[in-house]
């Protein structure tokens, strides 16, 4: 069994496969992004019935569609479209060019289409988030960045004087969220932040 905790869930890093052997342990949904699996196991350790942690996304079945069947206008969704060879090849006719690589941002961009079912996305939609070099902060770099946040943290002397350590650190994290600071870890936080986390104090 693995030993994830509702305490160590967002302080320790696990692979995708822990996620979802725990989600399969608990009858949880295994398919998505690690971020996916770390949100139904938050809700598991949240009480939320399991009949309500259904999937944000559905497997998607193995692609089917040629290159030389796609254009601009081909739909992301039901059509045996997938991030494959065969769209590769589509992308390097496209863009002429003799090798592609697709960018996180198309994958980011596909997650999107399905998880809310959009139905009126296309090809071109991955083609525009191509083009956007502007780095869009995903769920997934989130989760990463408040794991590395807590890390630091708990690595900090200064906060072996608090009793609740992951509730302090949330505190602090949801300062410097709202406040547009910058998303990592600084013992300054804890004086800038004191009069909200006083109350921890051991």
């Amino acid at each position: 069994m693995i030993n994830i905790t509702k305490e160590n869930l967002q302080s320790n890093y696990w692979y995708k496969e822990d996620l979802q052997k725990f989600c399969r342990e608990k009858s949880l949904p295994t398919y998505g992004t690690k971020a996916e699996l770390l949100l139904y196991i938050e809700k598991y350790f949240n009480k939320v019935p399991l009949k309500k942690i259904t999937p944000l996304r559905t497997q998607k079945k193995k692609g089917t569609l040629k290159w030389y069947q796609m254009s601009v206008n081909t739909k992301l969704l039901n059509t045996g479209f997938a991030l494959n060879n065969e769209a590769r090849k589509f992308f390097q006719h496209y863009f002429n060019v003799e090798k592609f690589y697709f960018r996180k941002n198309m994958a980011v961009k596909l997650r999107e289409v399905e998880t809310f079912n959009d139905s009126n996305a296309t090809i071109q939609d991955l083609i525009d988030a191509y083009l956007d070099l502007t780095q869009i902060k995903n769920s997934e770099e989130k989760t990463y960045e408040w794991n590395h946040f807590v890390r630091d943290f708990l690595s900090d002397i200064h906060s072996k004087q608090f009793r609740s350590k992951m509730k302090v650190a949330s505190i602090l994290w949801n300062e410097i969220k709202q406040n547009n600071e910058e998303k990592k870890y600084d013992s300054d936080l804890i004086i800038k932040y004191q009069d909200k986390i006083k109350r921890y104090k051991k």
